[in-house]
Order: C-alpha cells, then sequence, then structure tokens
C-alpha cells in the first residue's frame, strides 16, 4: 500500500514539475523577443555615439515602449543631449539624443583637437555677399588701418574652416526665421591663435577669401608666421 501510494505521489510531482515546464515553455513561445540596441557603457552629456557605444541585446518586444531607438543606424554620429547622462545597459530613446546640426552648441561640436570658436562680425561684403556657407574654408586678411603708418595687407591665417553664419538674432542662415543679413561668423581657430585674431580685429580690418575647400588637407587654420603683418600686431 505504503508502495503504491509514494508511486503515486512521485507520480503527481512529475506530471506537476512536466506542466511547470510546459508552461514555461509556452511564455517563452508567446514572448516576442527583439534585439535592440543598449548603452555599452555610461554615456555622459555631448558624448558622440559610435560603434563602441552600444551593444545588441535581445529583449523582449512588451518592454519596448515610447520612443525607444531599435535600429543601431539610428545611432550611429547622433550625440547625447545635454544634461543627459545614460548609465550602462539603458535603452536609447529619441528624446535623449541629436544630430549635431540641431543642436545649440553645433559649432563647439564641430571643433577637432585643440581648437576653439572664433567669432567675426561680418557684413554682406565681408561674407562675400552672403555666400559664405558652413564647412567652407577661407582664408583670412588683415590690412591696418593706422594711417600713420605704412598700410599693411596681407594673408593671416590660411584654409580656416566655417562653422556658422548667423544673423543679428543668432540664428542660422537657413532658419525660416533669419533675417537672411548676415551679422557674425564663427571660425575654427586653434586655441593658442584666438588671442592674436582678436587682437588683429581691434588694429585693422579683416576679410575673408572664401576658398571652398581646404588646400591642405588635413591641416586647418595655418598660420602664416611668415607675413610682416605679425610684426604689426606683436608690437
Amino acid at each position: 500500500m505504503k508502495k503504491i501510494k509514494i508511486q503515486w505521489v512521485v507520480g503527481v510531482l512529475i506530471l506537476i514539475v512536466f506542466n511547470v515546464l510546459l508552461f514555461d515553455i509556452a511564455v517563452k513561445r508567446s514572448i516576442d523577443y527583439i534585439e535592440i540596441p543598449v548603452a555599452a557603457k555610461m554615456l555622459s552629456s555631448r558624448s558622440k555615439i559610435d560603434e563602441s557605444s552600444f551593444r545588441m541585446q535581445r529583449v523582449p518586444s512588451a518592454l519596448v515602449e515610447g520612443n525607444v531607438i531599435t535600429d543601431k543606424n539610428e545611432l550611429i554620429d547622433r550625440w547625447v543631449k545635454y544634461s543627459v547622462t545614460l548609465a550602462q545597459g539603458s535603452f536609447f530613446y529619441q528624446e535623449y539624443i541629436e544630430d549635431a546640426s540641431d543642436s545649440a552648441d553645433y559649432p563647439q561640436l564641430m571643433l577637432k583637437e585643440g581648437q576653439g570658436v572664433a567669432s567675426l562680425a561680418v557684413d554682406l561684403l565681408i561674407s562675400a555677399g552672403n555666400t559664405l556657407l558652413p564647412d567652407q574654408f577661407v582664408d583670412i586678411v588683415f590690412t591696418s588701418k593706422d594711417k600713420r603708418k605704412p598700410i599693411i595687407s596681407d594673408v593671416i591665417f590660411r584654409s580656416v574652416r566655417v562653422l556658422a553664419v548667423k544673423d543679428r538674432n543668432g540664428l542660422n542662415m537657413d532658419d525660416p526665421k533669419s533675417q537672411k543679413v548676415p551679422a557674425v561668423v564663427l571660425l575654427a581657430l586653434n586655441q593658442e591663435d584666438i588671442p592674436p585674431f582678436i587682437h588683429a580685429q581691434i588694429l585693422g580690418d579683416i576679410d575673408l577669401i572664401i576658398k571652398v575647400v581646404n588646400e591642405y588637407y588635413p591641416d586647418e587654420a595655418i598660420c602664416n608666421f611668415e607675413s610682416q603683418v605679425w610684426r604689426l600686431l606683436n608690437e
């Protein structure tokens, strides 16, 4: 009798375990898993996203709600928004990242190592009739304006990259609300060259010659130390 009872209990336990396994398999099959990119490491504010910034992970589709980015190609070369930090393993939401061109600090994002943003007040003449565009290259020409001394005019920087051209309200020329009249151009100069560039604006007039492409690739903002202008600027 005891043997029969034990066999009955074992049979019931086996049946329970079997049913649990079947239920688990059914649940897993009923869940639709998808593979999405998640942060491979902590990404701080203004981090540029590349292949090393994320890893692919399988998650239940039910967890992917809202504006979660599921295509890794939508992440490459985009930026983590200002004041946003993504922890390792975090989903990427559309509201957490942005294109460089949409960011308020776009010029700073486009700088290379060692560069800084230099500003120059411009008008239609200096901006070459409003044909100056971001990502063009210009030679910067200084002309002295002290009438007590001989006039000196020469290129002081070659192949300087244009970061942005803005109107008097700080709007880009392609902004629908822009007045379409250039007031300020932002240039990428080496940080150590920005103070003498500011000094040059005080001592003389500045003109820009559009180059379109960088003839000294990959070098930029090359200082023309051979010019006599530097003697004047250093007096």
